[in-house]
């Protein structure tokens, strides 16, 4: 298996309709993420069954692999086109071999304008953002405004939302279910995993939640993994040992616990970003009093 983690995807793909578990998206990455810059065509992508584990986080057996296979393949996708739909299988082939415990996968060529040579709109990502995810529709939120990130934002009808999710019935009858099971675990996990995190606003005509705004934000857990000048002198020592903890912070008048992600130091204040917002504080043993133990 070529060692490669960047997605790449035309914007039509990202935002092609289909219904799959969290699993079957990460296999699927894993496969795209195999496909050279220069590839004309798709080649045999080979995904060992050790690495789909690693993934999957979960161990498997043979029965699990075909029962995994003949699912996926009965799963089909539906892209628009600029004069209707159409829809096809993500795999050709989907091919196991038991004595070398792997996959060899085939992509449909009916993906090829959607994966391969792509130069204009196209959205592009590092497989390990997604990996750690554990709901499909925050992997899926993750593309739709991995899409929209230099543009900051990005709003949907919730019924267009629903519709690209393909979340079910239940979900699309009770808003708050799909507030509280789709948009707000994906936007803990976001933020505990990805490269960009969002803070959402619903937009209403009278009651009802009509459109949802995203806002789409770089996670400032990650910002700094290959810039580490800022934080050459500080961040060792004094300030590494807070990532990751609870803080006391102050919202509406009541007192909140949120965690730190990243701390960015300035002359005379700190500036700490967490899972929602930021604060600031004046010096470290300001910082020391606020950390829950």
């Amino acid at each position: 298996m070529k060692n490669r983690n960047i997605v790449k995807q035309d914007y039509k793909l990202v935002n092609a309709r289909y219904k799959l578990n969290t699993s079957e998206i990460k296999f699927i990455m894993t496969a795209i993420a195999q496909i050279d810059v220069n590839d004309k065509e798709f080649q045999e992508y080979e995904i060992k069954v050790s690495e789909l584990e690693q993934k999957l986080q979960a161990e498997q057996n043979e029965t699990r692999l075909k029962q995994f296979a003949k699912k996926l393949m009965s799963k089909p996708l539906e892209v628009p086109t600029d004069n209707g739909f159409i829809v096809f299988n993500w795999f050709s082939k989907i091919q196991y071999i038991r004595n070398q415990s792997k996959f060899i996968v085939r992509i449909d060529n009916d993906l090829k304008p959607y994966l391969l040579e792509l130069r204009e709109r196209f959205v592009k990502y590092n497989l390990k953002y997604i990996i750690n995810l554990q709901s499909n529709y925050s992997i899926r939120l993750y593309q739709l405004l991995k899409e929209y990130e230099k543009l900051t934002r990005r709003t949907f009808t919730v019924n267009e939302l629903q519709e690209l999710l393909q979340v079910p019935n239940s979900y699309k009858k009770k808003y708050n279910d799909f507030k509280k099971k789709v948009l707000k675990v994906a936007e803990k996990e976001l933020i505990e995993n990805c490269d960009i995190f969002f803070e959402f606003e619903e937009i209403k005509e009278g009651r009802k939640v009509n459109e949802i705004l995203f806002r789409i934000k770089k996670n400032p857990k990650f910002l700094h993994q290959n810039e580490p000048k800022l934080f050459d002198i500080d961040i060792p020592g004094k300030f590494l040992k807070f990532i990751g903890k609870k803080i006391k912070v102050k919202e509406q008048g009541q007192i909140i616990e949120r965690q730190i992600i990243s701390i960015e130091p300035y002359s005379d204040f700190l500036k700490i970003y967490l899972d929602v917002g930021t604060v600031q504080v004046e010096n470290l043993e300001q910082l020391q009093k606020a950390i829950l133990t």
